[in-house]
């Protein structure tokens, strides 16, 4: 296998124990129109936004298709490999990558503009649009995980502040269970997708802790390592306590967002913007009661979380160029007045932490923001967030998807946590070798 080939395998997510039906297929395209693909997150919002677009740009169709969640890089990569793909796409930061090495994706550093948008954003943000010393993606939205919890749960449980360490999580869940106001108090979103398991970065990178050094190399199998200590929290929530819900090695983000508007839990572990939606009381059964906190430690005196980035891309061969960037730039770059359009329209709207800096003192995302969340702990998770920056190796993906597996297999107790770390380093390490 030559080595595009080897990197076309990857961004589809071959590792993946089993490929499913590709759903969310885009129908026919109309000739010179803009093909634009994204993942199913809030699919009339965006074509709401996309119909602004249109309004704003007469002379540029655009055929908008959403592509379920868990199968969008499969379904995105089968199009590329089959010849085609859509010329303006959503990216993950885990993906970018494998995708430019396998040639589906257009560096944007001559693009008009380019300068002023990586200018105007947070550095860690273009870093994560950014390989191998070139820009490839305009910003969508970035955030970090929190340890998100009902406070009228825990006050019937007779707390009223959160947890510090992981041992007080567990300790507040089973005080909440021994109440019967919750047979499993806590929920993850484990269920096997191809994109990050972003709760697991969160409980290591809490301990001021990776799975991998500076220099790639990985670290999550030496010695006293978090991220056995985080498995082996893992096992005992899941296999001792039962205070985990064995339902979440089939759960994905969205269904853990509709069941903690339903009460279902009185933790998890999502990103930052699911509160907008969690305290939203046209959507949710628990709105006011939902709260952000640091994720909790092992011993309590270390910080930290994981944040991640998305972006929106070009594809490499595009037939429709200057529209394809008109549209770019709308989604995901600046206005002619020098305001993010796009980014303002999706915090205001669903909470989604934004890119440019300058948002951040903009008084009606300030006062948006005092109404679903804690300001002062929201921009405190920011700032003890760090970016994975292993997603720079063309490998990630491949490791990705072995992580997930092996943090199920800890979960349903087919592996102990120190076989799973041996596992990880095994993994990463063999694709290391099979990259260079």
């Amino acid at each position: 296998m030559d080595r595009r080939s080897l990197l076309k395998t990857a961004v589809l997510g071959l590792a993946l124990p089993a490929m499913v039906p590709l759903a969310g297929c885009a129908g026919p395209t109309r000739r010179g129109a803009v093909r634009f693909e994204g993942w199913d997150y809030e699919a009339q919002l965006v074509q709401q936004n996309v119909d602004r677009f249109i309004r704003l740009n007469p002379d540029v169709e655009v055929d908008y298709a959403p592509i379920t969640s868990a199968q969008f890089i499969q379904k995105l990569t089968a199009e590329f490999m089959g010849g085609g793909g859509p010329d303006v796409l959503y990216m993950y930061d885990d993906s970018l990558a494998s995708s430019v090495e396998a040639r589906y994706l257009q560096p944007l550093d001559e693009l008009a503009g380019i300068d002023e948008v990586y200018q105007a954003i947070y550095p860690s943000v273009a870093q994560a649009m950014t390989y191998q010393g070139r820009r490839y993606g305009l910003p969508y939205y970035t955030d970090s995980q929190a340890l998100i919890y009902n406070a009228d749960i825990l006050a019937e449980a007779g707390y009223d502040t959160p947890p510090t360490t992981l041992d007080e999580l567990e300790e507040q869940a089973l005080a909440v269970k021994r109440a019967g106001l919750l047979e499993h108090p806590i929920g993850l979103p484990a269920q096997l997708s191809d994109t990050a398991l972003m709760w697991i970065w969160a409980l290591v990178y809490a301990n001021e802790a990776d799975l991998f050094d500076e220099d790639f190399q990985p670290v999550m199998n030496l010695p006293g390592s978090a991220t056995t200590a985080v498995l082996d929290w893992l096992l005992r929530v899941s296999a001792d306590s039962q205070v985990l819900d064995p339902a979440s090695v089939q759960t994905l983000p969205v269904p853990m967002d509709n069941a903690m508007m339903a009460g279902q839990y009185a933790f998890t572990i999502q990103p930052r913007y699911s509160l907008r939606n969690y305290n939203d009381p046209a959507v949710s059964n628990t709105a006011g009661a939902m709260r952000l906190a640091p994720i909790p430690s092992i011993d309590g005196r270390t910080e930290g979380t994981v944040s991640n980035s998305r972006m929106y891309c070009l594809n490499l061969e595009t037939d429709v160029q200057e529209k394809a960037e008109r549209l770019l730039h709308y989604m995901g770059g600046l206005d002619d007045d020098g305001s993010p359009y796009t980014a303002r329209f999706w915090f205001l709207e669903r909470g989604l932490g934004f890119a440019f800096t300058d948002l951040a003192d903009d008084p009606e995302i300030v006062e948006s923001l005092s109404a679903f969340a804690d300001p002062e702990i929201y921009a405190y998770l920011a700032s003890v967030a760090r970016a994975r920056s292993v997603v720079a190796v063309p490998w990630y993906a491949e490791f990705e998807a072995t992580l997930q597996r092996t943090v199920q297999q800890v979960f349903t107790g087919d592996r102990t946590p120190a076989q799973g770390s041996a596992e990880l380093e095994r993994a990463a390490r063999s694709l290391a070798r099979r990259y260079e």
